[in-house]
């Protein structure tokens, strides 16, 4: 993954119809099927084009993966997070709104899931750099997700809300864990599929609110 230097000025109609293309060819061939003469047929622009603007096709899957999670990020409604009134309820909701969103953006979804599962046999550097993205993109989220709930949660008096979101932190790790593993073993899976994980999501997040000894 080299680094990516422009030489010419990007042309931002073109940008557009690059990463619309590459967002259709990556989510359809996943990184190592797709090829750069084929998004460049669908953008109608030169391979070269797209060699000047991202360097190399690492970069530009990258650029792709920031392309659908923007999209995503224009339209979503956090409040089906925020308003919820528990953890629990939160899960639930968020699980039925992502199906939803999965219907509306198959393409942004499947080349988010392909790059959670962990891209297969692509390059190490690239594989680092979207475990980078996601960690990026989680703790950026976290509190804004959950702090609205937190507030309105009786938190005992001794224990802060920082404590608790980096106990999140810790279980979507889990979770990350176990939906990359899911992923890697079931390619072809979408959201409908993750019964068993929102199932210990649930499990974890009770937990997390009453503890694990038996009330004396």
């Amino acid at each position: 993954m080299t680094e990516k230097k422009n030489r010419i000025p990007m042309d931002p109609a073109k940008v557009k119809r690059i990463l619309h293309a590459s967002l259709a060819v990556f989510s359809a061939h996943s990184y190592r099927g797709a090829k750069t003469d084929e998004i460049a047929e669908q953008a109608e622009v030169s391979k070269g084009i797209i060699f000047r603007y991202y360097g190399d096709k690492a970069h530009l899957y990258i650029a792709t993966l920031k392309f659908a999670t923007d999209n995503l990020t224009q339209v979503v409604d956090y409040s089906v997070w925020q308003d919820a009134r528990s953890l629990d309820e939160m899960i639930v909701n968020a699980t039925k709104y992502k199906i939803q969103l999965q219907l509306q953006f198959p393409n942004e979804f499947k080349l988010l899931l392909d790059a959670y599962a962990g891209l297969g046999d692509a390059p190490a550097k690239l594989k680092h750099k979207v475990t980078e993205f996601y960690a990026n993109q989680t703790n950026d989220n976290i509190g804004n997700l959950i702090d609205p709930i937190l507030d309105r949660l009786a938190i005992r008096d001794d224990v802060d809300k920082a404590t608790i979101q980096r106990l999140m932190v810790g279980m979507m790790d889990q979770v990350a864990a176990e939906t990359k593993t899911f992923m890697q073993d079931n390619p072809e899976a979408d959201l409908t599929d993750f019964d068993k994980i929102i199932t210990h999501v649930r499990q974890y997040i009770d937990i997390l609110e009453h503890g694990f000894l038996k009330k004396s």
